[in-house]
C-alpha cells in the first residue's frame, strides 16, 4: 500500500486533514501525518506521495523529499456541513468574516459568496476600523479573535481540504473509486469533521461559542503587532542578505524553543538547521540573526544567555507560514 505523508506547520490543522483523508482513502493508502518540526531526512522514501498544507512549505521541505515523489499542495474550502446556520438566515444579511489572517478571511468570504450567495460578505482587516454595518460575524474556528461585545456570531469550524485536492490525491493513488463514490466519501468526511467538532465545543448558545474577554484581547494584541507594510519591509531586508525560507525555518526553531521554555544559542540553531537539510556557516547564520534582531523579530541575550523569538517574530512567521485552520 502506498504511503501518503501529510506535512503541516500546525498540529491542529494536521489532525483535521488526517481525519478527512482517513475517511476518504483509509482503505487505499497508508497515512503518515507529521508536523514540519518532526520532518527528517529519513521520513519520506522514494515513490511516496506528499501533501503539503501550504505552498511556502514546498521550498522548506524540498531537501527532505526525493525527486521521485509526487508533491501536492492543499487547497482549502469551507466545510458546508458546519455552515448550515447560514442557510437559515433571512436573505441579504451583512456578514463580516474574521479569520487568523486577512488572506484567509478573503478566501473564506469568497467561498461563502459562491455557496451561500444570498448574503453580503466582507473580510475583516484588523488594521482598519471595525465596520458598523454588520448583522452577523462568521469565523472558521477562530472565536478567540471575535470581539466579546458581538453576540450574533456563527462559528462554521475550520476549513477542510477542497474537492480538487482530494481528486488530485485520488489520481496519484490510482484507486478504483468512481467519481460518485469519491464525492460521497468527500461529503461524508465533511459531516464527520463537523460532528466531531460540535461534540467537543463547550459553552455554546444556539450553536455559538464564546471565549473569555482576556483571551480575545491578548490574541488580538499579538495579531496586530506588525502592520503589513512593516512585514513587507522586514521581508525585503531579509531577502537582500539571504533567503526568506531559511529565515522562516530559523524563526520556527526559536518558536519551538520558546514553547519548550528553551533558550537557544547559535550552535544549537545551526545543529537543528542541519537536521532540516539547511547548512549555514557560522558567518552566514550570524548575519541572518543580526538582520532578524535589527528587525526585532528575535531577542538576543548578552553572553551565553541564548536567543528567543519575539512577539513581532511570531507574527512575521505566522504571516508567511500561517495559523492553519
Amino acid at each position: 500500500m502506498q504511503k501518503l505523508h501529510i506535512i503541516s506547520i500546525q498540529k491542529q490543522y494536521l489532525d483535521i486533514v488526517a481525519d478527512q483523508l482517513v475517511d476518504i482513502f483509509g482503505d487505499h493508502v497508508e497515512l503518515h501525518p507529521i508536523t514540519l518540526q518532526q520532518l527528517t531526512m529519513e521520513t519520506v522514501a522514494d515513490g511516496d506521495l506528499v501533501l503539503l498544507s501550504k505552498e511556502v512549505l514546498r521550498g522548506i521541505t524540498a531537501a527532505f523529499i526525493p525527486t521521485t515523489c509526487s508533491v501536492i499542495v492543499a487547497n482549502r474550502e469551507v466545510n458546508i456541513a458546519g455552515a448550515e446556520q447560514l442557510s437559515e438566515l433571512p436573505a441579504g444579511q451583512r456578514v463580516l468574516i474574521i479569520n487568523d489572517t486577512v488572506e484567509h478571511a478573503v478566501e473564506t468570504a469568497s467561498s461563502l459568496t459562491s455557496i451561500y450567495y444570498q448574503h453580503d460578505y466582507k473580510s475583516y482587516d484588523p488594521l482598519h476600523a471595525f465596520p458598523p454595518d454588520v448583522d452577523w460575524i462568521v469565523t472558521p474556528g477562530e472565536m478567540e479573535l471575535v470581539p466579546a461585545a458581538y453576540k450574533n456570531v456563527i462559528d462554521i469550524g475550520p476549513r477542510t481540504l477542497d474537492f480538487l485536492t482530494i481528486r488530485q490525491v485520488e489520481l496519484e493513488l490510482k484507486t478504483t473509486m468512481t467519481e460518485i463514490i469519491l464525492m460521497n466519501r468527500y461529503f461524508k468526511s465533511q459531516v464527520s469533521i463537523a460532528l466531531k467538532r460540535k461534540s467537543s465545543v463547550r459553552n455554546t448558545t444556539t450553536g455559538t461559542a464564546f471565549i473569555d474577554k482576556d483571551t480575545i484581547e491578548k490574541r488580538i494584541e499579538s495579531a496586530v503587532t506588525m502592520s503589513v507594510s512593516e512585514i513587507d519591509g522586514s521581508k525585503e531586508k531579509i531577502e537582500t542578505h539571504g533567503f526568506l525560507d531559511e529565515s522562516l525555518v530559523i524563526l520556527s526553531i526559536y518558536k519551538e524553543g520558546k514553547e519548550s521554555y528553551e533558550l537557544l544559542g547559535r550552535a544549537k540553531v545551526k545543529e537543528r538547521l542541519a537536521s532540516r537539510g539547511i547548512k549555514l556557516s557560522d558567518q552566514q547564520l550570524r548575519l541572518r540573526l543580526e538582520i532578524m534582531q535589527d528587525e526585532q523579530l528575535i531577542h538576543a541575550r548578552i553572553g551565553r544567555g541564548g536567543t528567543r523569538i519575539s512577539e513581532r517574530g511570531e507574527v512575521f512567521l505566522e504571516y508567511f507560514m500561517g495559523i492553519e485552520e
